[in-house]
């Protein structure tokens, strides 16, 4: 049985600063404190001119010098890609079948990770790069194992960064991001699936032209009947319309949105303006570093461009963004009770941007990941600047993230729940693992297993999204169309073999972890053809 609370993690703690509860109320504390339990509980959340709670008489209080928000949550991404660097898409697409099928494509994304996914040397170092790198950029929960195995690899998972797929908790019931293939083509199954307690948060409708709509279309299996419920929570959603947008909250169906892959791929993003209007609640997510941000830190400053109409009008304040990053995916997971606010008896998910002036959403949406001091997970410091881990990880074994990161910040990488494989693996021996084998793609050949192995049950791991290697899951539901039995999901031929190692001749760089340390992603940026001059200009200055 999953644990029904957290392990004891540590010492109790007390963090002060300017407070971003995103409760219900949105309350702002400009000078208050946050109690943590042993347990890595919120104890409480008041003013910093309070006495301090029961069991709290000795405990000293951190001064963080900064504002403390919930933990950012991530409700789409593809955690094994990205160590690959930003794609300059050649040309704009109008749905997923076109870019997935290209040389390119297969060349720079599925072909290095193809590579990548059958050296089980390398494994672990992808899982403790990619969870660095969501550390580093302010996100404690993310989506997106996309890892397939003969058996167990997704044990890895389980470590820094929580995982929606696997919580290993009771009271963070796991949403699933795959079905099995016959309940995607078979609308009864679909929406039996949907049914189920589990939420499915699944690829729909992502596009711009018809092909991509009738995606979402097909989910009307017969006349005002949907197979759509409070379940399903559709990623992308950029085909749809105003009209499919009520269809989709009447049912009670949510979204996520990926507004910068969108852009890049797709020339333009989901009708956010539509979706707000119908009601339908918005997490946000950073896709992959293929075609998206580094992590949520970057995308909710596309997210604020992608909803700016006018310098005087925009679809969502910065309010309303921080809780698309917070508060909004807690509630669509039905986790609200746990995560997404700061308020007694919610686990101790924190983050703290430097400074404590102007407006306390515009300041997270503002900051870069130069300005992240600290980010908390389950009452553990994780990362954050060398005065803090000292405070609050006073017997953590601490590393330090590089160049990657201001000289001044460590990393605490140690989880006793971690897989063994991956928990003695530093960072600096992780990147130096996979700088090596993207730079010698043409000739890095996987090791042969140990020669006592049982090759029956020796794990052997595969990467893919869902065109690579069949697997009998499906990332999205292919419902065929009640008239003409179509089906609506993009079909892509896998690539042979051999044409996976003939795309796999050039070598690659590994994907900087922060933005302000990457000067290859701010040049890709600024020349993405895809991207309108404003919103290129704008982005990367903002993030680099």
């Amino acid at each position: 049985m999953p644990p029904t609370d957290p392990s004891p993690t540590g010492p109790a703690f007390a963090l002060r600063g300017r407070i971003v509860s995103m409760d219900p109320a949105d309350t702002v504390l400009e000078d208050g404190v946050v109690y943590v339990d042993p347990s890595g509980t919120i104890n409480a959340v008041q003013s910093a001119a309070a006495p301090p709670p029961p069991g709290f008489d000795t405990v000293d209080v951190t001064d963080s010098g900064g504002t403390v928000y919930p933990g950012l949550i991530e409700l789409h991404n593809h955690l094994p890609y990205d160590v690959l660097q930003l794609w300059q898409v050649p040309k704009k697409y109008t749905n997923r079948s076109q870019w997935g099928s290209t040389p390119d494509y297969h060349r720079l994304v599925t072909g290095p990770m193809t590579v990548l996914g059958q050296d089980p040397q390398l494994m672990p170092a992808v899982v403790r790069y990619v969870e660095t790198k969501a550390l580093v950029n302010g996100t404690t929960t993310s989506q997106g194992i996309a890892l397939f195995s003969d058996a167990g690899a997704r044990r890895m998972y389980r470590g820094l960064v929580r995982n929606v797929e696997a919580t290993d908790d009771s009271n963070l019931p796991e949403a699933a991001t795959r079905i099995a293939d016959v309940e995607a083509s078979d609308a009864a199954r679909f929406l039996a699936r949907l049914q189920q307690p589990h939420k499915l948060i699944l690829h729909l409708a992502e596009g711009t032209d018809p092909a991509a709509r009738a995606h979402f279309q097909a989910l009307q299996y017969q006349p005002g009947q949907w197979a759509i419920t409070d379940n399903l929570v559709g990623i992308h959603c950029t085909a749809l319309t105003t009209e499919d947008f009520q269809v989709l909250a009447d049912h009670g169906g949510s979204m996520v949105w990926s507004p910068l892959s969108n852009l890049l791929l797709y020339g333009q993003t989901t009708n956010i303006a539509a979706a707000k209007q119908a009601g339908v609640p918005i997490a946000l997510g950073s896709d992959w570093s293929v075609s998206g941000s580094k992590g949520l830190l970057g995308e909710l400053k596309a997210a604020r461009l992608a909803s700016t109409t006018s310098p005087a009008e925009a679809v969502f304040s910065d309010k309303e963004l921080v809780a698309m990053a917070t508060r909004t995916p807690a509630l669509i997971l039905k986790w609200d009770q746990k995560l997404g606010s700061l308020q007694p008896g919610r686990y101790a998910d924190l983050l703290v941007i430097d400074g404590t002036a102007g407006d306390p959403y515009t300041t997270l949406v503002d900051a870069r990941d130069t300005d992240i001091t600290l980010l908390v997970i389950s009452g553990t410091a994780r990362y954050g600047t060398t005065a803090l881990m000292h405070a609050l990880a006073p017997t953590a074994a601490l590393e330090s993230p590089g160049s990657a990161a201001p000289a001044d910040r460590l990393l605490n990488l140690h989880d006793p729940a971690a897989d063994p494989i991956v928990a003695g693996l530093t960072l600096a021996a992780a990147t130096a693992r996979l700088t090596t084998a993207l730079a010698n793609l043409p000739t890095h050949n996987a090791p042969p297993p140990p020669a006592h192995a049982d090759t029956a049950t020796t794990p052997r791991w595969r990467l893919a999204l869902d065109e690579i290697h069949p697997t009998g899951a499906e990332l999205r539901p292919r419902l065929p169309l009640p008239a003409g039995g179509r089906l609506s999901g993009p079909v892509i031929q896998p690539p042979t073999t051999a044409a996976l190692a003939a795309e796999t001749t050039l070598p690659l760089a590994l994907d900087g972890l922060t933005a302000t340390q990457d000067p290859v992603f701010a040049k890709t940026l600024t020349a993405e053809a895809n991207l309108a001059d404003a919103y290129r200009t704008t982005l990367a200055r903002d993030l680099t």
